[in-house]
């Protein structure tokens, strides 16, 4: 019988979707962080109960080929930067194989993972901690996610991020703590950037200085300002323009995105294309395209020059309104932009083919059921949680077949997990 503090010997069989080992003792699991199917360790416990427990590597005995050893913080963000790439894209197609088997009871094919093999400096988004010290100091949370790690360098984040991390480390900035909380970085392939400093209220110890020290960046776009009051929130609902201006572009198909401090927007844009690039196979021209969930447009602008109608429908004003500015310079005349929850109004649009991208909590009961009444001739589902994914997929099986699913690795040396399921009319 194991107890808190025990040691055994273990072999891990496998990995869970959460990038942990899985080690039986006598028929008990117990989960191991960090610890890769097939190796060999001593484990110690370090909680318990009925069903499973919780473990730490005590010492490697055998280590797997797939094992990377990285020079890094141990960062939470990082929870599979141990895991060799070529592993984490197998990695991802058997968990997703095994969602659908696990939560429908179904096998499946799946294709081998979406990737562009760039395996760092791949974030166009970067959200920084304000740590609680006299100079600003950013972080990020350590592998408990109990504690900030201060760093001056982030393997996730492009380069032009970096080197604002490096820049702001050594220039250090006397700051409220209590009063500034973030710092969030927006980047494009062109290396410019748009800086949103997060704070309480609009003035604290800093800021001014701040900004003078930013200006000297090559290529900072923008400085702005949210206002946020709610701890459980990065960024609040207001944000004002310290320098330059909201805005960052990035070109999709020749069309120039834009994009404001609060615009959802895809991380990993060389990644997400490639899905985009199937979605557009599937569909002939001259067809009507509804973009549920669409945020700032860029899968209806990616589909825009060879569709007769697109419908985007997104509840987010201020992605709704770079659209609208988008559709009004390239005069895409046949692009309709309702600004409305998705779930609310989908029953009212017709079109033949759906494509949604909704948030992590997949879609809402109200829009499932509406939708299986239309019989579009393909669905399009771009998920960020496989879970809830092949939940709603259960649902709409009964109307629609499963043609296709991708796994994307949107996210190297993370467990976040992007997919593209492709349904036919049945």
């Amino acid at each position: 019988m194991l107890t808190v503090g025990d040691i055994f010997f273990g072999r891990s069989i496998d990995i869970d979707y959460q990038g942990q080992g899985i080690v039986k003792h006598e028929g008990y699991v117990v989960f191991v962080p960090g610890m890769l199917d097939y190796e060999e360790a001593k484990i110690k416990i370090t909680q318990l109960n009925k069903r499973f427990g919780q473990g730490e590597i005590y010492e490697f005995v055998k280590s797997s080929p797939d094992r990377v050893e990285v020079s890094t913080q141990g960062l939470g963000s990082c929870d599979l930067i141990h895991v060799s790439p070529s592993k984490q894209l197998k990695w991802q197609q058997k968990i997703t194989r095994e969602t659908f088997k696990k939560i429908m009871n179904l096998d499946v094919e799946v294709h081998e993972t979406l990737t562009d093999y760039n395996y760092q400096n791949y974030r166009n988004k970067s959200v920084f901690h304000v740590m609680d010290t006299p100079y600003l100091t950013l972080g990020l949370y350590n592998k408990e996610n109990t504690e900030l790690t201060a760093v001056d360098q982030f393997i996730l984040s492009d380069l032009k991020t970096n080197e604002v991390l490096r820049y702001l480390s050594i220039n250090k900035v006397i700051i409220n703590p209590r009063v500034f909380k973030h710092m969030v970085f927006r980047t494009n392939l062109k290396q410019e950037i748009l800086v949103t400093l997060v704070a309480t209220k609009e003035l604290f110890l800093g800021r001014e200085q701040l900004i003078e020290q930013i200006k000297e960046i090559p290529h900072v776009v923008g400085i702005t300002l949210n206002i946020n009051t709610r701890p459980n929130r990065i960024l609040g609902n207001e944000s004002l323009v310290l320098y330059g201006e909201n805005l960052i572009t990035e070109p999709i198909n020749e069309i120039e995105m834009m994009i404001n401090d609060q615009s959802f927007f895809q991380i990993n844009l060389p990644v997400i294309e490639k899905a985009y690039a199937i979605i557009k196979h599937e569909i002939p021209k001259d067809q009507t395209i509804v973009d549920a969930y669409s945020g700032v447009g860029s899968i209806g602008f990616y589909l825009a020059n060879e569709a007769k109608k697109i419908i985007m429908i997104e509840s987010s004003l201020e992605s709704s309104s770079m659209a609208k500015k988008i559709k009004e310079i390239y005069h895409f005349d046949h692009v309709e932009i309702i600004d409305d929850l998705a779930e609310k109004v989908i029953q009212h649009f017709d079109a033949d083919y759906l494509i949604v991208d909704p948030p992590r909590n997949g879609l809402i009961e109200t829009f499932t059921q509406a939708i299986l009444k239309k019989k579009y001739k393909k669905i399009f589902y771009l998920s960020c949680d496989v879970k809830t994914l092949v939940r709603d997929i259960s649902i709409l099986t009964s109307q629609y077949e499963i043609k296709d699913i991708y796994p994307i690795r949107m996210f190297f040396h993370t467990t976040s997990l992007e997919t593209l399921v492709v349904l036919t009319h049945k």
